[in-house]
Formats: structure tokens, sequence, C-alpha cells
């Protein structure tokens, strides 16, 4: 099932239609939706289980891109790219949800992108895409006990979206080395039962993937509040030299109780299914 409300495409095909249309072609059963996906999420699983009887997997795919600096008229543009980007994936994951934990598990891959390492010219939809990061993490975490497997794909290709690029380096480098192929190939490992990856994200294109991770360093400690204090411990404050990769919110702060010196609960303690080859603990 092939959801999009976006541009027509084409001899003015809706973009969901002609993806379903080059399906049929193939031999392969497609439907299209075109519900919008911020408001009416629910429609578009429902479309899905009038087509198929239930639901397996769910790409989050949607996403839109405004090269808006900061300021006092940006407030609407920053309202539509993070509607179509984290919005639009909490509520069609919200309302497949239920479905998958009664059908026993499943899949679910988020769309993020390398524009989460920060990206002057398109503020939103840098912050926008970052917070795939940290939704992917989550509802991982919440699926486990379900069988549901969340993954993030920060992928680079040819798209609808690059190639709005204007002419330049940017767009040339995305026209001669990034085909889309190269990503859906990737997708496709991380939608089936056997791939044991989960609340990952990865940079994805050009026939390479790299597990992308938020590190945190040991910290520095003071005795008392004052700025000076701060300031004087600069080099190792900002040392990336002995780094731990926080797998939650709670790990996060157990590491921090860690590096106190205090005592970790041992039911707060790290480790469990989503402990992905780690590096240990000093």
């Amino acid at each position: 099932m092939v959801n999009d409300v976006g541009r027509p495409h084409g001899d003015d095909v809706p973009t969901a239609q002609a993806v379903v249309d080059e399906l049929r072609a193939s031999g392969i059963e497609a439907v299209a939706d075109g519900h919008d996906a911020v408001t009416d999420g629910g429609a578009i699983i429902d479309t899905a289980l009038d087509a198929f009887g239930r639901i397996d997997i769910v790409i989050n795919n949607a996403g839109i891109g405004f090269g808006t600096p900061i300021g006092p008229r940006s407030a609407e543009e920053w309202r539509d790219t993070i509607d179509a980007t984290l919005q639009s994936s909490i509520a069609v994951t919200g309302a497949a949800w239920p479905h998958l934990v009664a059908g026993g598990g499943g899949r679910i891959v988020n769309t993020g992108s390398p524009a989460m390492f920060g990206a002057s010219t398109t503020i939103p939809y840098s912050a926008a895409k970052a917070s795939m990061y940290g939704f992917t993490r989550s509802i991982a975490s919440a699926g486990r006990r379900h069988g549901i497997v969340a993954n993030n794909i920060m992928p680079s290709a040819l798209t609808r979206l690059t190639r709005s690029l204007p002419p330049g380096p940017m767009a040339e480098l995305f026209a001669e080395h990034y085909p889309v192929e190269d990503v859906a190939s990737f997708v496709a490992w991380l939608c089936h039962r056997s791939c044991p990856v989960l609340g990952e994200s990865f940079s994805v294109g050009g026939g390479r993937a790299a597990r992308v991770a938020v590190a945190e360093n040991r910290g520095v400690l003071v005795a008392d509040h004052e700025p000076e204090s701060w300031a004087a411990q600069l080099e190792d404050l900002m040392s990336l030299e002995e780094v731990v990769f926080p797998l939650s919110m709670n790990d996060e702060v157990t590491w921090q109780a860690h590096t106190l010196g205090k005592t970790v609960p041992a039911e707060l303690a790290p480790g469990g299914p989503l402990d992905w080859n780690r590096r240990p603990r000093p």
C-alpha cells in the first residue's frame, strides 16, 4: 500500500498511483492511498487492512524540505516541515501499532536524514529529521516485548526532494553517485524477519551503510557552582577519547551516576536486547 498526498507526477497522475502502476506492471499487487498522514493516519492503515487484511511493515518516508532561516516569518514553514516528517510518522505508527501487536509483531523503518548533523540552509528540515533518531529509539524500546522492531535510515539518494537542489556540485553528486536502489535494498533487509538489528540509525547511500550513534564522553566534575570551574576543564569536557553510547534515557542517567561514583541499582544496569556491540564501560 503506497500513500502519498503530494504533487502530481508525470501526466497529472498522483505520485502514489504512479508508484502503484509501476508495481503492478512488475506483477506486484499494490493499492494507492491519498489521505493526509498527519490528520488521517488511521485512514491510511484502514486502506492497507481493507486491501490485505493485516499490517506487517510500516515505512515512514514522508517529508518536505524548506530552506528557511530562523526568524519571525518562519513559524508556518516550521510547522509544515515538522508535520510532514515527525507528526505523520507518529500518526501512522500509532494507527498501525495495535494491529502489529495483535499480529505478533512487525517491522517499522523511519526515514531521517544526514541533515541531522546540521544544515544551516534548511534548519526546519534538519531539526525535524533529527527527531527521528529519538523517535526510533523510543518505539524500538516500547515494541520489543511485542516483537515490533524499529530502525531509522538517513538516506542519500536522488529523489523528488533532492532533485530540487539548485544546480551545482551537490546536485551533481546526488545525480552521479546516489541511486535510490541502493537505499531500497537496505530498507528491504531491515524489513526482513531475519534482520537482528533494532533501535538503530544508519547513514545509507551509494552502496554504503554506516551505523550512526550519539556518544557521550566521561564528563568533568566541579566542586562548586562557579562558571569559571567549567571553563577551566574545557579540554576534558570536549574530549572524545573515551566515550559510551547510551541506549536509552535511563541508560544515560545511570552512566551519569556511574561517573559520579554512585551505586546504580541492579534493575537499572545497562545491557539487554538493545545492547549491540557496546563499547565496555571504563
